[in-house]
């Protein structure tokens, strides 16, 4: 009986498309057709359905890439078959299967509006690198003309700290309040920050600016790739995720000899400045051309959805956690009462968070369940390795560059350049890569691998180590970056429903930025830790420079602006440099331990349909 009820609503359905043929096919008829089409399979699957939107404006004759050309003009399609591809049957869970949550439902931007949109959410890409990588390359210059090198590293740290806090609450917010209105809220903010750092007279002003443009810089990058799994489906968003990693290390690229030029020509202030018309423009065609869904309901309605006890309790843990890693070994000693508290109220709260949005939160900023799915849990813990080791590179060579090469900042900058370079190449490849054969796991673990033959190979620098060594090292390192930026977090992605898919991509950048602090925190204590006690044998050896070689802990490029004999000169430099290959250890360590995790991935098959990734 099941098997005749389903064969006459089928015919149902092919007598319909066979109508649509003439122009007085109802979309009325049509919805009757496919209600008697559910009814029927709801005799076999009695569990909850629903029919999505049902859209006659869908291109005929295409679905592979929204921007090509065939596309543009030929939205006023009505035919049954369009509509038929785009009604779609969403299967209700209460948990999240792996990769078997899809929908299809209407596309939400097409031809030249796409294309502009696309580009908006480039530029936020670009505006993120340009400004990180710029700061990571000259806090130092910028800290000798605050008259506060000592308190420099908390230019870069005290961004961090709020960009990685903020991360799992712009998934959520952007999931209820919608994702163009918080996305609006970030570049604004963002642009607040930098113009508060532009006027900053202070290093205490400038940090605390530098925290508040954290907080927008929190939502840029994340929501550009949660804006572009809304409107692409999986295999498309390979390619265009290869284009965002490819801008990143465009801007990466040019961001440490810009950075240089300014500081050494002009005024430093300008640094920030430069970010203004970026984020107008950005923020004019975001307004304008981004045409996303709301989610249903009022403010009213939609507040209580935000779970404001564990968005608390998880920027409070995560705050005080990073303020104590940052605090040990630099400005107190790990044995400190302010670093141990710290660090025990920290694991505290965080520990409370984990419980309550577990056991007690109806509307979970991070749902626990997401963890019991395997790609989920090993991209959590890949991103926060791989955070680790592209930070350590980018924060250390170019003080490398200055101490051990007597560097200009702009040169300094300059030695990026390769490993820049070698990421634009294998971001993009490996983007299209994705795009062509629908998988990326042996992309990530190719990449893994480079990245730690690279980092690795950083262990070889020495004081006389030729330049071009240096650059087939960064150029590999490079590589390996590229091939993993962001196909970290399109294989989680691919890994679960649509309704999670903010949630999880947020959780995957807040992981990444963990292991960015991280990095700036460990290397940098391994670094004066191994220096200190080099330092203690120099000033016994120049009693009559103790105090200049003890200025020089704290700011290095002292050794060539004053008049030391030579011989201070190349011992301090030996030292330098075996502080820092000590470091470079660590840094191969933790790339090491990526790159195990990586192996954990398990395939996931790209796909061609789009998820349901809003509700409205």
């Amino acid at each position: 009986m099941h098997t005749h009820t389903n064969d006459v609503a089928l015919s149902e359905i092919e007598r319909g498309s066979a109508d649509t043929a003439h122009p007085g096919c109802k979309e009325d008829e049509l919805k009757d057709h496919l209600s008697m089409f559910a009814s029927a399979f709801e005799c076999h699957t009695p569990i909850n359905l629903q029919l999505t939107e049902i859209d006659l404006t869908q291109p005929k004759t295409k679905t592979s890439d929204p921007l090509d050309l065939d596309y543009i003009g030929n939205q006023s399609s009505t035919s049954l078959d369009a509509t038929l591809v785009n009604a779609s049957i969403i299967i209700h869970e209460d948990e999240p299967s792996e990769a078997t949550e899809g929908t299809q439902p209407k596309q939400l931007l097409y031809g030249m509006r796409l294309a502009m949109a696309i580009i908006s959410l480039d530029m936020l890409m670009f505006i993120s690198a340009l400004d990180t990588s710029i700061v990571a390359t000259v806090y130092v210059p910028i800290g000798n003309q605050l008259d506060r090198v000592d308190r420099a590293e908390w230019i870069v740290t005290s961004y961090l700290i709020t960009l990685t806090a903020f991360q799992p609450l712009y998934g959520k917010a952007s999931d209820v309040l919608g994702r163009v209105e918080v996305i609006i809220f970030s570049i604004i903010v963002f642009l607040i920050g930098s113009i508060l750092c532009a006027v900053s007279q202070s290093m205490t002003m400038l940090i605390i600016s530098r925290a508040v443009q954290g907080i927008g810089g929190a939502g840029l990058t994340s929501l550009a790739l949660v804006v572009i799994a809304d409107i692409m489906n999986e295999q498309q968003r390979g390619k265009y995720v290869g284009i965002f990693s490819g801008t990143y290390g465009v801007a990466s690229a040019i961001a440490p000899i810009i950075g240089g030029a300014i500081v050494q020509r002009s005024k430093w202030q300008i640094i920030f400045w430069i970010n203004i018309p970026f984020c107008l423009i950005s923020l004019v065609l975001i307004v304008v051309l981004l045409r996303i869904p709301r989610p249903s309901g009022t403010i009213k309605e939609k507040l209580p959805r935000i779970d404001f006890a564990g968005s608390g309790l998880c920027l409070a843990g995560v705050t005080v956690l990073l303020l104590s890693l940052s605090w040990g070994g630099r400005d107190y000693e790990w044995s400190s009462a302010q670093v141990i508290c710290t660090l025990v109220l920290g694991l505290a709260l965080l520990a409370v968070f984990v419980v309550y949005e577990w056991k007690v939160a109806k509307d979970p900023i991070v749902p626990m369940y997401l963890f019991k799915v395997r790609n989920v849990a090993v991209a959590c813990v890949a991103s926060m390795f791989f955070g680790f080791a592209i930070n350590g590179a980018v924060i250390f060579i170019p003080q490398w560059a200055l101490i051990i090469k007597n560097a200009s900042i702009i040169t300094a900058g300059a030695y990026l350049t390769p490993y820049c370079v070698g990421m634009i190449i294998s971001s993009v490849v490996c983007g299209f890569l994705a795009n062509r054969f629908g998988r990326c796991r042996e992309i990530i673990i190719v990449g893994a691998g480079l990245l730690l033959f690279g980092n690795s190979l950083l262990l070889l620098l020495g004081s006389d180590e030729s330049l071009g060594k240096i650059i087939g090292f960064m150029l590999l390192g490079g590589l390996g970056l590229g091939a993993c930026i962001q196909t970290i977090s399109l294989i989680g992605q691919a890994s679960v429903g649509g309704k999670d898919m903010a949630t999880s991509t947020t959780a995957f950048i807040f992981f990444r930025s963990l292991g960015l602090v991280l990095a700036v925190s460990v290397l940098s204590n391994v670094t004066q830790n191994v220096l200190r006690g080099k330092v203690e044998k120099l000033t016994a050896a120049f009693p009559s420079h103790a105090m200049q070689i003890m200025r020089m802990t704290k700011d290095q490029q002292l050794l060539y602006s004053s008049n030391f004999p030579n011989d201070l000169i190349q011992t301090f430099i030996r030292s330098y440099s075996n502080a820092m290959q000590t470091a470079f250890i660590v840094l191969s360590a933790f790339t090491g331990v990526f790159f195990l995790a990586t192996l954990g991935f398990k395939n996931v098959e790209l796909k061609t349909f789009l998820k349901k990734t809003i509700d409205g």
